[in-house]
């Protein structure tokens, strides 16, 4: 029997792959043994539910609990992450909204001056991964591989410091390795410790960031798709008035769907607020609006207030959970249900979110504000998010109707409401571009990938 190690630290790999087909497909297989490798991070007991709708026979259930690295391990992190140096460095150290401490403006010259042309020479990448290989030691970690002996590791968040040990770990015993990233949007942050035997990724623009980026071989990477998407190929839709009655809207009116971005886009409540008090004072057209909060801040309440107005849905239903570190870990229907709200919706409402990739799923005009949420010394920066790293492509697809008043916001979501399908060529290029293959067999691919390379030249094992 082979057995593979499959690493989770947050809630939405447990969605992308826990609840996916590609977790349906290893449960399967009699002759294969799962150890899923959950990390603890607030010292809870595994929740029954978890083990209740995911556990099988072949199922084994691990917690990894939180570590204190190193001061060496600490040390060299800190010397060699920004080895990955780009364009969007500035915005991940010293503008992103929800930095509790930015770097000043002097001081981001002074480390772009190292680390700028330092980030050219991709084999300083590869010496200090060599390194890294060599200080590295988890006495825990290795506890688990000598409990079990996998023949693969199958790493689902490439950054996260648990999956950094485990795929060390790993490499240290010349057991095969599988990777992927958690999401699209960090493969230009910093530099993976360890590059993978074979390395997922959704979409072919993140194929080529990676090999820029990151230095990996681009024969070892894989392009699957977003394995979250296959349910959008699934027959889960209801009928708008089912939906509208569900979630106490007039099926009679168009769907507004404003989607948080939590502690990325703090404050956003004003921006939201805004466009109800214009729909209230006739401004924006009669519609029913579906305020979706953030899993990262579903628990404040942000948006209670908006209930007082008719027609209003605050969608904050998903599942928390004090578990996982971003606290939340949504089920099936929940999932179904956020396909029925993209589905029916006139258009996305949103900042900088992987929402608009949802969105264009479906084919739906994308509004992404670029005002209100993000400042720096008093200096609306909202906009910069739209001109740096990940968010650029998508900017440059055109699909995003980039807004940056009040007045415009009004105007494009009017312009929704009347057309929702304004924006269809540049909406379409983001879906080709960015979602990958929206054919429902992501999940179908990963599982593919990971038994091709566990049974290859199986015959020497």
């Amino acid at each position: 029997m082979k057995t593979v190690f499959i690493t989770i630290t947050r809630g939405i790999l447990m969605r992308n792959i826990l609840r996916s087909k590609a977790f349906e497909i290893f449960k399967q297989q009699k002759d294969l043994r799962i150890v899923v490798l959950i990390q603890n991070i607030y010292n809870l007991e595994l929740p029954e539910y978890l083990v209740k709708e995911l556990g099988g026979d072949n199922i084994i259930f691990e917690f990894v609990p939180n570590q204190t690295i190193s001061k060496l391990q600490r040390g060299f992190n800190s010397l060699t992450n920004y080895l990955v140096f780009t364009d969007s460095s500035k915005y991940y150290l010293a503008e992103r909204p929800e930095l509790s401490k930015r770097i000043n403006e002097f001081s981001f010259f002074f480390f772009s001056l190292i680390y700028k042309p330092l980030s050219k020479f991709n084999f300083l990448k590869k010496i200090a991964r060599k390194i890294d290989l060599l200080i590295y030691k988890n006495e825990m970690i290795a506890k688990l591989f000598d409990k079990y002996n996998p023949n693969l590791v199958f790493s689902t968040a490439i950054l996260s410091g648990m999956d950094f040990d485990i795929l060390k770990e790993a490499k240290k015993r010349k057991i095969k390795t599988i990777s992927m990233p958690k999401s699209w949007d960090n493969l230009d942050r910093i530099l993976f410790r360890v590059e993978p035997d074979i390395f997922l990724v959704q979409n072919e623009n993140m194929k080529e960031q990676t090999v820029k980026h990151q230095a990996i071989n681009p024969d070892k990477i894989k392009v699957v798709g977003f394995p979250q998407f296959d349910i959008y190929k699934e027959d889960v839709l209801t009928s708008k008035e089912a939906y509208c009655e569900k979630k106490g809207l007039d099926s009679n009116l168009p769907i507004l769907f404003l989607g948080s971005e939590g502690i990325w886009s703090e404050g956003d409540e004003r921006i939201f607020e805004e466009i109800i008090l214009c729909r209230e004072r006739g401004e924006v057209k009669s519609c029913n609006i579906v305020v979706r909060p953030h899993f990262s801040i579903a628990h404040k309440n942000t948006y209670e207030k908006f209930r007082q107005y008719k027609n209003i849905c605050i969608d904050n239903f998903f599942r928390k959970s004090n578990f996982f570190g971003d606290k939340w870990d949504p089920t099936r229907e929940d999932q179904i249900d956020l396909t029925n709200l993209l589905y029916h919706c006139s258009a996305l409402i949103t900042f900088a979110s992987t929402l608009a990739l949802d969105s264009a799923c479906f084919n739906k005009p994308v509004i992404a504000v670029a005002y209100g949420i993000n400042f720096k010394n008093n200096k609306d920066i909202t906009e910069v998010i739209y001109k740096k790293g990940y968010y650029e492509q998508v900017a440059e697809t055109g699909a995003p109707m980039l807004v940056y008043s009040k007045e415009e916001l009004v105007s494009a979501i009017n312009q929704s409401i009347e057309n929702p399908y304004t924006r269809q060529e540049e909406v379409r290029k983001l879906r080709k571009d960015m979602c990958g293959a929206v054919d429902g067999g992501s999940g179908e691919r990963i599982a593919r990938f990971v038994f091709e390379y566990l049974y290859k030249q199986d015959s020497k094992d």
